[in-house]
């Protein structure tokens, strides 16, 4: 899809609408190449061109949405979305007014290309069956581009792009130890990945000692960033959201009703400049950086225009809810680095546990902040800064109060970026930036 076509078929979309009626065009889509492999087989193959779109009609105080797809074929998709804002104006006409809606300002163009470096077809598969016989692989290699698009009949228009790639695979040997693995990036190097693969490699040959089963208890813990990353997610589910806040759900409520605050050594910002990706939400409207928690302390919520105008609050333009049912999400999350180096945690863990995955997260008390899991995959029990032998599975259920509070002891210097891997609403340009953290006391239950 090029941002020409795009634009193209919106002018001629709003030249058909109605007096009084406003429009916006949302896009999302995609030009990935895909595989899928099993067992070091390929199993899998495609190419997917996916540019789905939702329409939101206007008139007055009242609002409908449409979703559907468009093509590179402009004809044809100017007659299916002309035919779609038909099939909304007779509902559109007997629904009654809300106060809550209001037609989405105009915004200066925001027009962004990141542009990578990606191996064609060819190289992904070349590189991949080098290595894919050392041990069995299991996985799913995705890149292309990704697009987010936006255009409104007030003169809004915006165009995101972006290259990048994501292999996410396991490895597992003939005791089916895993080891899990996240390569992402938008700037391709054979020689990068097949390092990353030996490091992985040599983790998965440590897998194969016996392993250490823990006893519940509190340990001293190092996350490796996408473990922390995961953690950080959940405060998209009743988290920063200012509507948790007002309906009393916010897993982060106690640091607004009781001034509870986590560590100094905590930072959490949603920054469209660190983190790539569309600045701009399914309104059009343009977000900037913004300081959620800063040095411990909440200082911001996430607003978006229903919020604003429902609390007679100034919004900051956060997301609308989705078909996930999550409103106010955090899409571009940066944790701050510490001080931390890379060679000197297992020399500052001591004795403990190095989670370099987690697993199965859910609150187990979202107001008390408590969260479980598992731990998975590559996850070691180290003594005296040395990695001795993988832990069996344990679970874990602790308070983000205490793992980002008062037991968090030290944060790493590099930040990791853990990109959204989920693909059933196709492929996201987002991801979660974080640094490892070191803990105290982190609570194991079974």
């Amino acid at each position: 899809m090029k941002q020409s076509i795009f634009q193209s078929i919106c002018t001629s979309v709003f030249s058909t609408l109605n007096e009084n009626e406003q429009l916006t065009i949302y896009l999302e889509g995609e030009d990935s190449q895909y595989f899928r492999f099993n067992d070091s087989k390929l199993r899998q193959t495609g190419i997917i061109e996916d540019y789905n779109v939702v329409l939101s009609l206007y008139h007055g105080k009242k609002s409908l949405q449409a979703n559907t797809t468009i093509s590179i074929d402009i004809d044809f998709s100017i007659q299916n979305l002309t035919k779609e804002i038909e099939n909304l104006r007779g509902p559109l006409s007997v629904i009654p007014e809300n106060q809550f809606t209001r037609f989405p300002k105009a915004f200066s163009n925001v027009i962004t290309h990141e542009k990578g470096n990606l191996p064609d077809r060819e190289e992904i598969l070349k590189s991949i069956m080098k290595i894919i016989s050392r041990n069995l692989l299991t996985g799913v290699w995705t890149s292309g581009k990704i697009f987010r698009g936006f255009c409104s009949s007030n003169g809004t228009h915006h165009w995101f792009e972006k290259d990048s790639f994501i292999f996410d695979y396991s490895l597992i040997d003939r005791k089916e130890n895993m080891v899990k693995v996240l390569y992402s990036g938008s700037h391709w190097s054979r020689v990068d990945f097949e390092t990353d693969f030996d490091q992985a490699c040599d983790r998965l040959q440590l897998m194969n000692k016996p392993k250490k089963e823990l006893q519940p208890g509190k340990y001293r813990v190092w996350f490796e960033p996408h473990a922390v990353a995961d953690f950080v997610d959940m405060f998209n589910w009743h988290g920063a959201g200012e509507s948790y806040f007002q309906n009393g759900s916010s897993c982060l409520l106690k640091m607004r009703s009781q001034n509870i605050h986590l560590s100094p050594k905590f930072t959490l910002l949603e920054s469209f400049k660190k983190n790539p990706t569309a600045s701009f939400n399914s309104r059009g409207e343009i977000s900037e950086e913004i300081p959620l928690i800063s040095k411990g302390k909440l200082v911001n919520t996430l607003i978006n225009d229903k919020s604003a105008l429902e609390y007679n609050l100034v919004s900051n333009f956060a997301e609308e809810t989705n078909s996930w049912g999550m409103g106010e999400f955090m899409r571009a999350p940066y944790m701050t680095e510490g001080d931390l180096k890379e060679e000197d945690i297992l020399k500052r863990l001591d004795t403990g546990i190095f989670i370099s995955n987690i697993h199965y997260l859910n609150w187990s008390d979202a107001l008390g902040g408590r969260i479980t899991g598992l731990t998975r995959y590559a996850c070691y029990w180290v003594e005296k800064g040395k990695l001795i032998a993988p832990i069996k599975t344990m679970r874990f259920d602790d308070s983000f109060y205490n793992f980002f509070g008062k037991n968090l002891e030290a944060v790493g210097r590099k930040v990791l970026a853990r990109p959204v891997i989920e693909t059933y609403d196709g492929r996201n340009p987002g991801s979660t930036m974080c640094p490892g953290v070191l803990v105290n006391n982190f609570e194991l239950t079974l």
